[in-house]
């Protein structure tokens, strides 16, 4: 019995410190994501790997990041699934050799094929807005979120005629015979470039409400892979 008392003492020392150190720091909080829990750690300045990029745009900007932030596409920011919120990490596209700077302040990339999700911005200084995903090498500068936070925060600015995007693809993400209903929807969801359709169905007699997205090629290819809205489809 007192040998039991003693381990339980001293598992109760090593164990308990460190799940509360853990818990309170947000930086590296566990998280699951589609069945699969993940443990975010800090990394060694130098730390070095190579892999695949891609980036995330419009259809989130605005919206809550994994850290409370709002997505900002035009700051050097990004996401990774492991590397400590506040990561400090230079990405090199490595079939042009064009750098940049980056902070994670987000989640994902939630493909096995992929190893960051690099904002707006970054993707158009690496010169891979067109392709959507291409080869890197990602090393770590700096792990110290608090004292590297606030000069990662500036806006790059991009001129005017470099962010026309053309939105020729359309996707029907749902269908109503009430306006009401689908202008309901569209306020709930608040997707960018979304516009309601309204078509005379023959067989039903009635006008449906579609509620379409403009996207590009790359934005549609993700907004289907989400699958957040079920029986959504490309319409053109």
């Amino acid at each position: 019995m007192k040998l039991r008392k003693i381990l339980l003492f001293i598992v109760t020392l090593v164990l308990v410190p460190t799940a509360f150190l853990s818990a309170k720091d947000k930086n590296i909080l566990a998280y699951v994501d589609r069945g699969i829990k993940y443990y975010p750690k800090y990394v060694r300045k130098g730390h070095v790997k190579y892999g695949k990029a891609s980036w995330y745009g419009k259809p989130f900007h605005g919206r809550r990041t994994a850290n409370g932030e709002r997505y900002n596409m035009y700051s050097m920011t990004a996401a990774h699934r492991t590397y400590a919120m506040g990561t400090i990490l230079k990405v090199t596209n490595l079939q042009n050799k064009h750098s940049v700077r980056v902070r994670i302040n987000d989640r994902g990339p939630f493909y096995n094929t992929r190893n960051i999700d690099l904002s707006y911005a970054a993707a158009k200084k690496l010169g891979m807005i067109h392709k959507g995903v291409g080869r890197v090498k990602i090393e770590v500068i700096s792990s110290n979120s608090k004292k590297r936070k606030k000069s990662y925060k500036k806006k790059v600015k991009v001129p005017n005629r470099q962010l026309k995007i053309d939105r020729k693809q359309k996707i029907q993400i749902a269908s109503f015979y009430n306006k009401e209903y689908a202008n309901i929807f569209k306020k709930k969801y608040k997707l960018k470039n979304t516009i309601i359709v309204k078509k005379y169905i023959k067989k039903k007699k009635k006008i449906a409400y579609k509620v379409v997205v403009k996207c590009t090629p790359w934005e549609a290819k993700q907004l289907l892979k989400s699958k957040k809205f079920s029986g959504a489809y490309l319409i053109s």
